[in-house]
Formats: structure tokens, C-alpha cells, sequence
């Protein structure tokens, strides 16, 4: 019986199975190993190669928008810039037409601030979205027209200051003139020159201040015959004025919303008619006018 129990207990080989069971148990958990550890593998490489799909589209993606990005702010640097100086040159524009009439007639080329606007205004044509660009254009026109209605409105009043400076400048040297002589005469006095001397530069005294005062009346009067022809011509080109002030309000408000910056196209527009106001009763004021008469109607340049 014993050797028969021994016998069966013997396996392939002369290995008994117990043996045997063991091997193979330790095999189909080295081959379960193996697989689970190939599979393992397998899938970390899927994942790992979508991880890095996914990385390549991100980092495609944060390329993408760094270059829109960097252009973004290239055009944003750009466009300050040019709008800055736009600005700057409308509002150089605006005070050159204001004092168009005291410009002297040989100071030089007229056109040479409007030239310095157009140019400036010309480069946001060039860089603006559609809005801004199409109200640099509408701009450029209405400040044309305004331009050169002021030129021939000016004229006359430009061609009568003429005079008046040039009595100005011979008014400055008779007064310097009179001092002279006064000094002159002081110091004849004090040393006590001869009778005749003293009459003689007493009398040069006396005719330089004449003089002064003739010419001091003359300018009085020509100042008188002027002002009213300032007042006509204040009168219509602020009428102009007003439609080209609006127009450079939507302007300016369409350029700060490019900048990104807030717009308040009702509250600069409401500011402008405040402004609006103050200087045309100064103006009238000035004029002795108090209280001013009726604003002029808005007057709109293109047609």
C-alpha cells in the first residue's frame, strides 16, 4: 500500500507533484506577473504618449497666443503712439486756428500746422479698426473746411493788424526814446548846463511823448474799427467749431476703446457742451456783452 502511495505521488520525471505543482504555480504566477506588468506598461506608454499629445497641444496652443499676444502688444504700443500724437497735433490745430487772426502775414507758411495734423491723422487711418479709421477721414474734411473758412475769415482782420504792430514797435522805441531824453535833461540840470540846452532837450522831451500819444490814439482807434471784425469772425467759425468738436469727441472716444480704456462717449460729449457754453460767454464778456447773446447753430462742414 505504501508503495503504491509512493509511486502515485511521483511525477514527470521521477519529480514527485507536489513538486511539480509548485513549479507550475510559481510559472502561471510569473506569466500572470509578467502580463499584468506588460499590460501595465502598455497602457502607462498610451497614456504617457497621450499625456505628451496632449502637452504638444497645449504648449502649440501657449505658442499661438504668445505670438498673438506679442503682436497684440506690438500693435498696442504702436497705436499709442500714433493716437498720442494725433491728439496732440488736433488740439495744436485747434489753438493755431483760435489765434489764426493774430498771426502775423509774413510769419512765415499758414499751412504748416494744418500740414502737421493731416500727417498725424493720416497714421490713424493707418493703424485704427474700421470706426476709428472711417472718423480719422471725416475729421480730416470737416478740420479742411474749417481751416480755410478761417484763413479768408482772418484775412482782413490780419491785414489791419499790420499797422497796429508796427505802431506797437514805434511806440516801444519812442517811450525808450523819451526816457533817454528825460535822463539827458536830469542830468543837464545837475550840472548845470546852459539855459538853452535844457529848453532844447525839455523840447525833445515833449515831442517824443506827443508822439507817443498820437501814435497811442491811432492804435485806439484802429483797435476799435478791429473788434468788431474779431467778434463777426468768432461767431462763425465757432459755429464751424462745434460740429468739428463733436466729431474729434467720437474720434477720441473710438481711439480709448481701442486702448482698451473706457469709452464715455456721453459723458465727454456733455462735457464739450459744458465747455461749449463757458467760452462763448467769456468770449461775449470780453466783448462787453453780458449776458451773451444766442450760441451760433452747429454748423456741419461735409455735405
Amino acid at each position: 500500500m505504501a508503495t503504491a502511495v509512493q509511486v502515485a505521488s511521483v511525477g514527470w520525471l521521477d519529480v514527485p507533484w507536489i513538486i511539480w505543482s509548485g513549479l507550475i504555480s510559481a510559472v502561471v504566477a510569473s506569466g500572470v506577473a509578467a502580463f499584468t506588468t506588460w499590460a501595465s506598461s502598455k497602457n502607462s506608454l498610451r497614456l504617457l504618449a497621450k499625456q505628451h499629445t496632449r502637452d504638444d497641444e497645449e504648449a502649440n496652443r501657449q505658442r499661438q497666443h504668445d505670438a498673438k499676444q506679442k503682436d497684440e502688444d506690438r500693435k498696442g504700443t504702436i497705436r499709442r503712439e500714433v493716437y498720442t500724437k494725433a491728439v496732440e497735433e488736433t488740439h495744436a490745430l485747434l489753438g493755431y486756428i483760435g489765434s489764426l487772426s493774430d498771426r502775423p502775414l509774413n510769419a512765415g507758411n499758414d499751412v504748416d500746422g494744418f500740414q502737421s495734423f493731416l500727417k498725424a491723422n493720416a497714421k490713424i487711418w493707418l493703424v485704427a479698426d474700421a470706426e476709428a479709421a472711417h472718423l480719422s477721414r471725416d475729421l480730416a474734411g470737416d478740420f479742411a473746411e474749417v481751416f480755410f473758412h478761417e484763413m479768408t475769415t482772418s484775412y482782413p482782420i490780419r491785414e489791419a493788424m499790420e499797422p497796429v504792430r508796427r505802431r506797437r514797435e514805434e511806440i516801444a522805441f519812442l517811450e525808450g526814446e523819451a526816457r533817454r531824453l528825460v535822463s539827458q535833461l536830469t542830468d543837464a540840470k545837475a550840472k548845470n548846463a546852459s539855459l538853452e540846452e535844457q529848453e532844447k532837450l525839455g523840447d525833445l522831451v515833449v515831442d517824443a511823448k506827443e508822439h507817443v500819444k498820437a501814435l497811442e490814439l491811432a492804435q485806439q482807434q484802429a483797435m476799435r474799427v478791429i473788434a468788431p471784425m474779431r467778434m463777426e469772425a468768432f461767431k462763425t467759425t465757432f459755429g464751424k467749431l462745434r460740429s468739428v468738436q463733436r466729431a474729434l469727441v467720437k474720434l477720441v472716444s473710438a481711439l480709448r476703446g481701442e486702448l482698451n480704456l473706457p469709452r464715455d462717449d456721453v459723458e465727454f460729449m456733455e462735457q464739450l457742451r459744458d465747455m461749449e457754453r463757458r467760452a462763448w460767454a467769456a468770449v461775449n464778456k470780453a466783448y462787453g456783452i453780458d449776458p451773451p447773446g444766442p450760441m451760433p447753430e452747429i454748423v456741419e462742414p461735409r455735405l
